[in-house]
């Protein structure tokens, strides 16, 4: 590659991570903000910068290499680094803000905070801690995803199946009914992905159903992946308290029923992948017909 245009590259994902920092930062100020002035609780557990992190770290795994053009592994690890620190950074601001001045309003200081500065340094170690947490969870997710470009018409479906894993998932967590999360459905969102696998993938070269088989059991098990994590995070994370669908910890049983859940992945993968060719391979022939 020329010199400039990789400098231009270069230049062009070091925009997109600029922007996804500002996107992070506004987050949380947002939230800060909105809570200092009275609003209710419900309305800003939504601006959640914990799922803000995930979410902005998959995107920048996709959308980086567009960006980069050529995107090696090793290259994730700083962003991911820098995504973390950024996040638990500002909410360490907003923490020292809200304990300080005795923000009773924010959820980011607790009432043992005030005119404590032992409890309050704790507090802010602990979000220290949580940047090395952040780190492992943020490139491992950039980690999938980046997998993904292995089959380049798989990183779009691919990503939207995780963004409604994790949107459910943390709505959930934020206990919003399940009534109303399961408009999240990433069951409908796979079916979706079968649709969109067959109108673009001939687009792509991907051209008769055999062409079509590989990418499809990718989406299937990408699927089934993603909600697996989720399955793993309700799991081995009891004291962050969060009940979802994903897995009920008061069932015990937890190592063999996460080694079932891992089972089931891969079979439940394998057989959404023929569900998604046949979709794929059925849209691909009516286009093409159509176009003919």
């Amino acid at each position: 590659m020329p010199a400039n245009d990789e400098a231009s590259t270069g230049y062009a994902f070091k925009g997109l991570v600029r922007r996804i920092m500002l996107f992070l930062a506004l987050l949380v100020l947002a939230r800060f903000v909105l809570e200092v002035i009275g609003t209710p609780a419900g309305v800003t557990r939504y601006l959640s910068s914990n799922a803000g992190l995930v979410l902005a770290a998959i995107y920048l795994a996709a959308i980086g290499p567009l960006k980069r053009g050529t995107l090696k592994f090793s290259q994730l690890i700083l962003p991911a680094l820098l995504l973390s620190v950024w996040t638990v950074g500002w909410v360490i601001l907003a923490t020292l803000v809200s304990g300080v001045f005795r923000l009773q309003r924010s959820h980011f200081a607790e009432r043992e905070d005030y005119g404590n500065w032992g409890h309050l340094g704790s507090h802010i170690l602990g979000h220290l801690v949580e940047i090395g947490v952040f780190f492992v969870i943020v490139l491992l997710l950039m980690a999938f995803v980046h997998l993904l470009w292995r089959w380049p018409v798989t990183v779009g479906p691919g990503v939207m199946l995780g963004a409604l894993v994790i949107v459910r998932y943390w709505l959930e967590a934020a206990g919003v009914p399940w009534s109303h999360t399961a408009a999240w459905s990433s069951t409908v969102g796979i079916l979706i992905a079968g649709f969109y696998l067959g109108g673009v993938g001939p687009r792509l070269g991907l051209a008769g159903g055999r062409k079509l088989l590989v990418p499809a059991l990718v989406l299937g098990w990408t699927w089934r992946v993603w909600v697996f994590i989720a399955t793993l995070v309700s799991a081995l994370l009891p004291f962050t308290q969060y009940k979802t669908h994903f897995f009920d910890r008061s069932l015990g049983n937890v190592p063999l029923r996460l080694l079932r859940a891992l089972g089931g992945t891969v079979v439940e993968g394998f057989i959404a992948g023929l569900i998604v060719w046949g979709i794929a391979a059925w849209i691909a022939c009516a286009t093409r017909e159509a176009t003919e």
